[in-house]
Formats: structure tokens, sequence, C-alpha cells
């Protein structure tokens, strides 16, 4: 081997090693872009969450209340509702399955839930009789929607 080609050889590996490095910081710098990313997401929906409890409890109609909401890490949005509904007249299960189409159709297409799909947030929907018992939960995630 000349000196001439030892030092190609020795350029090539510190080239290979700059490279190998600098591939390093990048994914690094991805690393930490996407935590820092889903901790806004997160400070965020915490931020939307208080600004609506501050109204909260909102009487949406005639059976049906928002107590309160929850952002919950990453990126999940949490609403607690009041059912007033007689279960015992009217099939629950029933109620739910008519109920998530008609969610998953607002938040597929309302102009007020476009910041949550923009996040690819998941929306929660808990319902709840009027003594505070659990009667279902509604669970829409980005794959739902998007």
């Amino acid at each position: 081997m000349t000196i001439k080609n030892f030092n190609k050889g020795t350029y090539a590996a510190k080239d290979f090693s700059t490279k190998i490095f600098s591939f390093l910081i990048v994914l690094t710098l991805l690393f930490l872009s996407c935590k820092s990313k889903q901790k806004t997401k997160y400070e965020f929906l915490k931020t939307v969450s208080t600004d609506i409890n501050k109204t909260c409890p909102i009487q949406v109609d005639s059976i049906l209340k928002l107590e309160n909401t929850v952002a919950h890490p990453i990126a999940t949005f949490r609403y607690n509702y009041i059912l007033k509904y007689d279960t015992v007249k009217y099939d629950i299960h029933e109620f739910e399955k008519s109920l998530t189409k008609t969610t998953l159709n607002t938040v597929r297409t309302s102009p007020d839930a476009k910041m949550f799909r923009d996040m690819y947030a998941t929306l929660e929907y808990n319902y709840s009789d009027t003594l505070g018992n659990y009667l279902f939960r509604i669970v829409i995630k980005p794959q739902d929607y998007k």
C-alpha cells in the first residue's frame, strides 16, 4: 500500500465516521423534536380543557350535559357527559351504537374538530347516568377519522 492509497483510505474512514456521527445527531434531534411535539400537543390540550371547564357544566340538550373535560398524554382529549336517559324504557346499547356513528361523523366533518384531526388526537367520550353510574365510552382514534 502506498502513502497515497493509505491517505485515501484514512480520508474515506474519516468521511464515513463523520457521516455516521452526523446521522446520529440528526436522529437524536428528530427524536427530541418528536418528544417536544408530543409535549406541546398535551400542553395545548390541557389549555383547551381548562378553558372549557371554566364554562362547565354545559347543558348540551335536554338529555345531555357536559360535566368537564380532561387532557391525557400524549394527545387524548376526554369529554365527561351526564346522560339523562331511561335505561329501563330504552335500549342503551342501541343508543350507544347510534351515538358512536353520529360522533364519528362529527369528528370527521366538523370544522370544530379540525384542530383535533390535525394533531391526530384520540377523542374519548364518557357517558354516565344522573346518579354518576358509568354507562359507556366512545373512543375515536386517528385511524378512525383519517
